[in-house]
This record gives structure tokens, sequence and C-alpha cells, in this order.
């Protein structure tokens, strides 16, 4: 009797073992198509909702696939993101490997560094969409609040490399006008669409592309309390 247990044991944890490699190839392949924008969109809604309801959360990493991806990559899109580690969008978009090209950063801001890795995705990846996700709670949006609540003085505590994403954000709020009265939020939502609008408009490898209609970026922010990613553009 003992031993027809664990022979039982054994052939379910081997059913769930090749079943999870399965669903990881399954997942894979569905992300190797040249999905157009939109659809790309609706393929990460669907992620992020099997994520926000803990449904068919796929963690299993198939050998073969490693090994498929270690001859290249065909990221189906563009995450730029906050370095924040409760904010992994793998995760958040229920993916696996090879799936997200993501660039992070402390309040997902852009520099030359952050842009030339996206433009090498965009242009030499191929990858369709960029999503710029901004996420609440977000340490950089509240002590660029807090500083510009300081009116004239600066907060002490922020140091000169610290000073570098606030100012960014800052300067976002500014370019934005969003005016929510909500100081946090209005900082948050600022700050994505005003490093949406660089994306857009002022790189000529990024902006030819959105005009021959090969790529599309938008916006979107992550609730950490829930784990639903909010979606700027409609």
């Amino acid at each position: 009797m003992k031993l027809l247990k664990l022979s039982f044991l054994f052939t379910a944890l081997s059913l769930l073992f090749v079943n999870n490699i399965l669903m990881a190839q399954e997942h894979h392949e569905a992300t190797v198509k040249g999905l157009d924008p939109d659809s790309v969109i609706s393929w990460l809604k669907k992620g992020n909702t099997e994520f926000e309801k803990n449904e068919n959360i796929k963690h299993a990493i198939d050998p073969k696939l490693r090994m498929e991806l270690a001859k290249g990559q065909n990221p189906q899109a563009i995450i730029l993101t906050c370095s924040d580690s409760r904010v992994s969008p793998e995760l958040i978009f229920n993916k696996g490997l090879g799936d997200l090209f993501v660039v992070r950063v402390a309040g997902n801001v852009t520099d030359d560094a952050v842009l030339g890795s996206i433009e090498y995705s965009a242009e030499h990846l191929h990858t369709p969409l960029i999503v710029v996700m901004g996420h609440t709670n977000c340490g950089a949006i509240a002590a660029a609040v807090s500083d510009q609540d300081d009116k004239d003085v600066h907060t002490a505590d922020i140091n000169n490399m610290i000073r570098t994403l606030t100012d960014k954000i800052q300067q976002a709020v500014l370019f934005a006008n969003e005016k929510d009265p909500d100081p946090t939020r209005n900082a948050l939502v600022s700050n994505i669409k005003y490093n949406t609008a660089i994306l857009r408009n002022t790189h000529p490898t990024l902006s030819n592309l959105i005009q021959k209609h090969e790529l599309k970026v938008v916006g979107a922010v992550y609730h950490l309390e829930t784990g639903k990613v909010e979606w700027l553009d409609k």
C-alpha cells in the first residue's frame, strides 16, 4: 500500500511537471507571432487579469525554451517602469522568459541610456509596443512632491543624485499640467504622460516607427494594493 501511494504521488508530480512545461511552451509560442500593438495590449491585459485574480499563473521554466532563447529574443512589449522591488512586469503581466523587454529605473524617468535601450528593442528586435508604467506609493514620486511642497527650499534629505530623479518628475508636472487635486496622483500621471510624450515625439527612430504604425507608446499605472494595471491611453 505504501509503495502504491508513492507511485501515485510520483505519477502526479510528473504529470504536473510536464503540464507546467507545456504551459510555458504554449505561453511563449503565443508571443512570437509578430502581433500588432493593439493585440499586444490585449495580451498584456489578459495576463494582468490572471495575475490580479491569481489564475493560470505561469512559473515553469522549460529548459528547451532557455536553449531557444539563447539563440535570440523576440519580446512583444517594452516596459519602462520603476525599480521598486514590488513592481515586476513579468509577474504583473503573467509573462515568462523572452516575452518582455524591461527597462527599470527609479521613477520610470528617461535619460540617454534608457532611450538607447528602448530604441534597440524597438528598431532591432521589432518590438511593437512601449508601455511607460508608473505605480502607486512610488518613493520617487513622493520625494518629488515633498520637495515641491517646500516651495523654494529643497528637502534636505534628498541628495544630488536623487535630485536628478525628482527634478525630472517636477519638470513633468509642469509640462503635463494635469491639475489633479491630489498632488501625488497629479505627479504620478504627469510623469507617465511626460515620458510617453518624449518617446513619441522627440526621437526620430521611435517617431518614424510610430508614423509607419509599427510602434505604439502608451501609459499605465500599476496599483500595488490590488495588482491591477490602469491604462491611461484608451
